[in-house]
């Protein structure tokens, strides 16, 4: 039985972690057995690894160059294959000030690696151009909920003239864009649509205080029981400045919530006939979007979001299967 070894050095990187339990799953336990090893930030020399397979989940930077050299260097016989959960062209966007000494680091990193597993095919067309990488280097994989329960819900169904009740989820950072979400509700008011706003981090205080200023918005913490939060709404709205992917998205449609997304990185790839895609970058624009979204009918994106879900574990995990025989 071949063997592997996931690198991961946060574990509050809540979909990161979340997507490792897809390595417990039956299907790779008969090939395949995994385990996951935590690195330290600032390491600078990396370990032996008993392994054939090793699966780094950090994004590459300067300061970890030394890191992932010494990885290739001292486990010569080993498959290392690169997870990119972050990086993006919104990303880059937001984010990188000097975009030629970023890009540099990037090509740099990659070539010491084997396999580099992108989480979305506009994050993959954007790093195969950004690190000037050789295609083949790359795949695309999206990342594993785990959420099949929520198959068990009842699809939303048409709100018959009462307001939408929108969902949004996640850690309260600059990135979700969730304050600005807060602001296009109040313009709408409550004749027009409620928001339910889970989860937690830096940005609480100021969220707490701007949900305050408005009667259509309120906050319920950390989302335990993802289930029973979406089964209290209608539609789940992703507003992110820059997203891979976005778990979020996929959890609302195996729940059979249509979804509205920012018009950026990974995020429209989800959405189909079952939401909507949208410009979300300012509050005027997340409201008009909603605008729109009130007009079309929720039941039948409710359906489409949920039939667009219906293979998203086996996909994942053929793509996974596929990586780990070698190909």
């Amino acid at each position: 039985m071949k063997t592997a070894v996931h690198l991961l050095d946060d574990f509050a990187m809540g979909g990161v972690t979340q997507a490792l339990r897809l390595f417990d799953e039956p299907e790779f336990n008969q090939i395949i057995k995994s385990r996951i090893e935590p690195v330290p930030i600032t390491a600078r020399l990396a370990k032996r690894y008993d392994a054939d397979m090793i699966v780094v989940h950090m994004p590459p930077s300067w300061q970890r160059l030394p890191w992932v050299v010494s990885l290739r260097a001292r486990n010569p016989g080993a498959r290392i294959v690169h997870v990119e959960h972050s990086y993006t062209a919104g990303f880059e966007r937001h984010m990188v000030k000097n975009q030629t000494r970023f890009r540099a680091m990037m090509r740099t990193a990659f070539t010491f690696v084997d396999k580099i597993v992108c989480v979305s095919h506009a994050q993959r067309q954007w790093m195969e151009a950004a690190s000037r990488t050789p295609s083949d280097k790359f795949c695309t994989i999206n990342p594993w909920s785990g959420r099949e329960d929520l198959l068990d819900l009842t699809h939303a169904t048409n709100s018959e003239g009462r307001p939408l009740r929108f969902a949004a989820y996640g850690r309260f950072t600059e990135v979700k864009n969730f304050e600005t979400l807060i602001e296009a509700a109040a313009i709408l008011g409550s004749s027009k649509c409620s928001l339910l706003l889970g989860g937690s981090g830096p940005l609480q205080s100021r969220l707490e205080q701007a949900a305050a200023r408005t009667d259509n918005v309120q906050l319920v913490g950390h989302v335990d029981d993802v289930r029973a939060f979406l089964k209290a709404s209608d539609a789940v709205i992703v507003p992110s400045l820059y997203e891979a992917f976005g778990l979020v998205a996929t959890e609302a449609r195996l729940a059979g919530r249509p979804v509205l997304v920012a018009d950026v990185d990974g995020l429209p790839e989800q959405v189909g006939d079952g939401g909507l895609v949208a410009e979300c970058g300012t509050a005027l624009e997340i409201s008009s979007a909603i605008e729109c979204f009130s007009k079309l009918s929720l039941e039948n994106m409710a359906r489409l979001a949920r039939d667009s879900a219906l293979t998203h574990r086996q996909d994942v995990i053929a793509g996974w299967m596929s990586l780990a025989s070698g190909r």
